[in-house]
């Protein structure tokens, strides 16, 4: 059950003296405060000009906004002299989602940029919006969301089973070098090496190390000046052929970040090869969004096969110099569009030049496209499983969660898999998995339930304590990896106890109610509560009743 509760101050009596005369002012009008309501309002100063606006949502619940253009406004209210449009969203169906809001014309041709949410304890939410883009207000109601947690009884049953096709699985660990202080990351990522191997992990991917551009920057490392020169703020080429002989040393693979879409506008490619880049009519290098959002980056074009030359021997230098493993490739689809084009050849002559070099070599795509595995790349992402476990914890559906993986992972050749992950730099910009997943122990939970699936998986560095927050991926944060120290111990017991179960062969997914449970073929199981209640319930097979703690989880 979800109710809302209403707490408002009660006005202060205003006192007026004239000729000996007190009197009492009237009644402040409804308009002064938000009324009360029974959903989730989202409340816009309309700015924009248009004729009508409508809110259209997608996310982790997909019709959560209706077809498009969504959701038509109910209604005006103005409080305290100001005006403001709503729009109601249904408690039951967006407790706990994170979406994304698109503010747009109703069906005009106009639609602004996407607005993450996501809906929790606050009844109402506040935006300005003009014709050019959006901006969250601060304004407190007073609502908050009250959410009955009592204790949920439930039947186990079987969903489908999932069978493993492709591999080999690799789990890998994501280091974001600003998260390791402004000088010498380096170091102090070697110095955390034992941690990382601890937690299970047999790569090592960092993101992009290589000389930083500061035209038009806001920080981006994926904005890269130089393909062949490290950033001296995070150490020397030889700190880093030290991490990378430690990684292997202690058995990782070492995978480097590529970005083979765009350059810095101080790349020395922009003055020496102008012809490498994309251009508007006037002869101007362009950047790779029409909207300007990545301006601080410019386009490469790949219709230059000079580009393809010095491009592929850029990637193939790290490897002879330092014998890394492998490129996690930005964008990847980027040059190639999302069907078959004359550009995918150029990822396959440069994955072929690597793989000469090194047999191997392990490429993961960032893109969601089959047709990547076609160039010659071992993993793509699978982002809509992240998405719809996202919404399982959000509603306990967790048909969704499986069906989707499902989809995604089989009929895998032999070296290909799919990538699975609760989060990375880009979706711990907006949120930390202790916010998307409502706890730490959820997020905890959730990351178990993904490593056990039969896929490659990618453990962002900062989950392991827990960090609280979003995380400018363009920024320096600091984040102490010694300070919570109990939650690190239990997730690495965690990752350890995976570690020694026996995940070949068929896996039986199984839900009661908000629980996800795994059966492997070895006989072993693993039970994670999405809910923030007490589940007790019942399994074919198994004696008794199984309780789980809200957002706990279990290994037998």
């Amino acid at each position: 059950m979800k109710k809302f509760l209403l707490f408002l101050a009660l006005p202060l009596m205003l006192l007026t003296a004239c000729n000996d005369k007190i009197e009492q002012p009237e009644p402040k009008p409804q308009e002064d405060v938000f009324p009360e309501h029974a959903d989730y309002r989202v409340y816009v100063v309309d700015e924009t000009g248009w004729p009508a606006i409508a809110l259209y949502m997608w996310g982790a619940v997909n019709d959560l906004g209706g077809k498009w253009p969504g959701i038509q406004s109910g209604g005006t209210v103005t409080v305290k002299e100001q005006e403001y449009k709503w729009f109601s969203v249904p408690v039951a169906d967006a407790y706990g989602c994170a979406e994304q809001l698109i503010f747009n014309n109703n069906n005009g041709g106009k639609q602004l940029a996407d607005v993450p949410l996501t809906f929790g304890d606050a009844a109402d939410y506040f935006f300005t919006v003009t014709d050019k883009g959006v901006s969250a207000l601060n304004i407190k109601t007073g609502y908050t969301v009250e959410v009955d947690h009592g204790p949920i009884s439930a039947t186990a049953e079987k969903i489908m089973d999932l069978v493993p096709s492709g591999g080999p699985y690799y789990n890998i660990y994501q280091v974001n070098p600003k998260l390791y202080g402004n000088n010498g990351a380096f170091k102090a990522i070697e110095g955390r090496l034992d941690d990382i191997v601890s937690l299970g992990c047999d790569v090592l991917y960092l993101m992009p190390i290589y000389t930083q551009g500061k035209q038009k920057s806001v920080g981006s490392p994926y904005c890269v000046a130089d393909f062949k020169a490290v950033n001296t703020s995070y150490g020397s080429l030889d700190d880093l052929r030290s991490l990378v002989n430690s990684a292997h040393s202690k058995g990782l693979k070492v995978m480097f970040d590529w970005v083979a879409n765009h350059t810095a506008w101080d790349c020395a490619w922009v003055t020496t090869h102008p012809s490498w880049y994309k251009q508007d009519g006037s002869g101007n290098i362009v950047c790779p969004t029409a909207d300007g959002t990545w301006s601080d980056v410019a386009q490469l074009d790949y219709s230059n096969h000079e580009l393809w030359d010095a491009m592929t021997d850029a990637m193939c230098y790290w490897l002879t110099e330092l014998d890394i493993d492998g490129y996690r490739c930005d964008y990847a689809h980027g040059i190639t569009g999302n069907k078959a084009g004359d550009f995918d050849s150029f990822w396959k002559e440069a994955i072929g030049a690597l793989r000469t070099l090194k047999p191997g070599f392990v490429m993961l795509a960032e893109s969601d496209f089959d047709k990547m595995y076609d160039d010659g790349f071992n993993i793509t992402f699978s982002r809509a499983t992240r998405s719809r476990l996202i919404e399982a914890y959000g509603n306990g559906r967790l048909q969704n969660f499986f069906n989707i993986f499902s989809s995604a992972a089989k009929n895998r050749a032999a070296g290909q898999s799919k990538l699975v992950f609760v989060t990375n730099h880009d979706e711990a910009s907006n949120a930390s998995p202790v916010q998307d997943f409502r706890t730490a122990d959820g997020a905890l939970g959730a990351f178990i339930l993904m490593r056990c699936l039969p896929a490659s998986n990618l453990l962002y560095g900062s989950q392991e304590v827990a960090f609280p927050g979003a995380i400018d991926f363009c920024k320096n944060v600091s984040v102490s990896w010694t300070s919570n120290a109990d939650y690190f111990a239990r997730f690495k017991s965690a990752m350890q106890t995976l570690s020694g179960i026996d995940m070949s062969g068929k896996i039986e997914a199984w839900a009661a109610g908000p629980v996800a449970i795994l059966v492997f073929q070895s006989g072993a199981a693993v039970y994670v509560n999405t809910s923030a209640s007490e589940v007790n319930f019942t399994m074919q097979g198994h004696s008794g009743t199984i309780t789980l703690a809200p957002y706990g989880f279990l290994f037998e």
